[in-house]
């Protein structure tokens, strides 16, 4: 278990609102992604002990443990994405070019991940919200939500570490 994840809620919203770099909005895109897989997971759970949902089981054992892989790479994700943001200000500070580069190149290859599993979480939070337990039907919804404005939070991150990238060519 990583920084981030070892902190409570409370002790990470203060570190995140703190006046340092990290962790930022990376990291909450990887978490809001671990959130929606979370709401899928818990979804699926209050499916799969209902008798009357006994036709989408295999469905929804499939859907679950897909939400419980994603969920792990999330958290790995939020706990990458500080770092990888910390390596680009370390380099900026040392005035390597060679060495911001790489560290850009890195701190876009980790919110996409981010961003390519998000999409995987709202087609599982979609395709659980049409057979899943219909008494949590807003948290399935909620999930899709997560999921959108994880991969969305993931791709502004990927843009302005382009940016920065293409002014160093």
């Amino acid at each position: 278990m990583g920084i981030i994840n070892s902190q409570t809620l409370k002790e990470f919203q203060k570190e995140l609102g703190s006046k340092r770099p990290t962790p930022a909005g990376g990291v909450v895109a990887a978490l809001s992604g671990v959130f929606a897989a979370s709401l899928i997971e818990m979804v699926c759970n209050l499916t799969l002990e209902k008798e009357n949902y006994r036709k989408v089981k295999k469905d929804v054992i499939k859907i679950h443990k897909d939400a419980i892989e994603l969920k792990k790479r999330l958290t790995n994700l939020a706990e990458e994405d500080k770092k990888a943001y910390d390596k680009v200000i370390l380099a900026y500070r040392k005035k390597d070019k060679e060495q911001i580069k790489k560290a850009l190149k890195y701190a876009i290859e980790v919110p996409f991940e981010v961003r390519k599993i998000s999409q995987d979480l709202e087609k599982l939070g979609f395709r659980i919200s049409k057979i899943g337990n219909k008494k949590a039907l807003s948290d399935a919804k909620t999930a899709i939500y997560l999921a959108h404005a994880s991969g969305k939070s993931a791709l502004e991150n990927i843009k302005i570490n382009k940016e920065s990238l293409n002014k160093l060519k």
